[in-house]
């Protein structure tokens, strides 16, 4: 209902983030909410904000992205991030300094496969043999792609990597938008020395 109203009002998007035991947030899967937002929505993009890489294989997210980016012709929007919540990566057996290089892992596959390419990969919690989006995404050359960032600057590396846009996740008090400028210096650097 909220964002059906934020649709009427001319909002331009909505991020659905994913969290498993928070208490709050208590969306589990942003694509399955994001599906049946745009059938009750005409304008408004909806992003996942953000989808938790390290606890999905890396092509079922490139695969349920690309057909949700058909389903609300070209209305949907990549958020990635390595998940927040420690009590969520605990449920998954995974230790909190863990996920962020799970992320990195994933991020390098779904983006290459967003994009049209054939990708293999072997890692220690997923392989990719050859691995191909069957149906490409209907935004082209992708949708759009952003990279949570809260307050280490790995978020906006991992942005500036593959020319995504950063998705900030934290307050608005001094301490917080000092961090955003610096991760932003650090993204629009990164960004340079990779050609984007």
């Amino acid at each position: 209902q909220l964002v059906t109203l934020l649709d009427r009002l001319g909002f331009d998007e909505a991020w659905i983030g994913e969290h498993h035991s928070g208490g709050f947030e208590i969306i589990a899967a942003p694509e399955v909410f994001i599906a049946a937002a745009a059938e009750r929505t005409k304008h408004i993009r909806l992003g996942t904000g953000v989808k938790s890489l390290p606890y999905h294989h890396p092509f079922v997210v490139a695969e349920t992205m690309a057909q949700l980016d058909h389903m609300t012709r070209g209305r949907v929007m990549f958020g990635a991030g390595p998940g927040a919540l420690p009590s969520d990566s605990r449920m998954f057996g995974l230790a909190p300094v863990d996920l962020r290089p799970r992320m990195d892992e994933a991020l390098d596959c779904i983006v290459a496969l967003l994009r049209g390419e054939t990708v293999t990969k072997k890692t220690s919690w997923f392989e990719l043999c050859e691995a191909r989006l069957s149906v490409g995404c209907y935004s082209q050359p992708t949708m759009e792609i952003a990279v949570a960032s809260v307050r280490s600057p790995a978020g906006a590396q991992a942005a500036g990597r593959h020319g995504a846009g950063l998705l900030v996740l934290s307050g608005v008090d001094d301490a917080s938008l000092k961090h955003h400028a610096s991760n932003w210096k650090i993204y629009e650097e990164t960004c340079s020395r990779h050609g984007h």
